[in-house]
């Protein structure tokens, strides 16, 4: 049951925790939501109906980019804060009372990616369907679809608009990927397990004081450190 509750848990934290909004906005704030996941399997539609609801807010402006992530309920809660001009992280980790502080840089963690995770999910392939739209809070939006040569049975469907573009270098595993666009909704299918994550709100304006978080009671460590902890924890939540 664990291993089966830690693997949905891994992958949306792999799609959702460090995305950078760069948009054709100057500043603007998004919010989505897990609206749909479900499982053939009984064990792991029971961890997946713990992650429902779980929420992810994108703030930025021409000099940063923070997003905090929520998830079961709250018990997890993830911070990540992009200098968008030094490529500065700071990840905060706050995991049923362990909080931890991260310290890294864009280099660095492409460069773990590039070793770790992204050789395990081979070629990274994108394809855009132009026949296949929707409209999502105003934004016109198209299908694209990403494929992995080394994940058998694995599709990643996004609804990406042009108007309020993304970077995806941020996101572990996809940053050879030539997104274009910023995905407003998130489709994974693994067979035997279905995810959708969905914009469900988003501003033109932001406060700058969303950017100004506190290290206090929080233990700070390397980008290094953090992966070997995650690694003690049986699972590495992507990174």
């Amino acid at each position: 049951m664990k291993k089966l509750f830690i693997l949905p848990l891994m992958l949306l934290t792999f799609l959702t925790v460090s995305l950078t909004a760069q948009s054709t906005l100057e500043k603007g704030y998004l919010k989505m939501e897990l609206t749909e996941a479900s499982s053939d399997n009984e064990q792991m539609a029971a961890g997946l109906e713990m992650l429902k609801g779980s929420e992810t807010e994108y703030f930025f402006d021409k000099d940063n980019s923070l997003v905090k992530q929520s998830m079961m309920g709250g018990m997890v809660n993830i911070t990540t804060l992009v200098d968008n001009k030094t490529e500065g992280i700071n990840m905060f980790f706050d995991m049923m009372g362990q909080k931890m502080h991260v310290e890294t840089s864009t280099e660095e963690m492409e460069k773990s990616a590039e070793s770790g995770q992204a050789d395990a999910m081979g070629e990274m392939k994108v394809t855009y369907d132009e026949s296949d739209t929707k409209e999502i809070l105003g934004y016109k939006c198209k299908k694209a679809n990403i494929t992995s040569s080394g994940a058998e049975g694995f599709t990643f469907g996004l609804y990406v608009t042009e108007d309020i573009k993304a970077s995806p270098k941020m996101i572990q595993g996809l940053q050879k990927v030539d997104l274009k666009g910023f995905p407003l909704e998130l489709v994974i299918d693994m067979g035997q397990m279905k995810m959708v994550y969905t914009t469900t709100e988003i501003k033109k304006e932001v406060d700058p004081t969303a950017f100004k978080i506190s290290a206090d009671g929080y233990k700070k460590m390397s980008f290094e450190e953090f992966q070997e902890s995650m690694g003690a924890m049986g699972g590495g939540m992507g990174f």
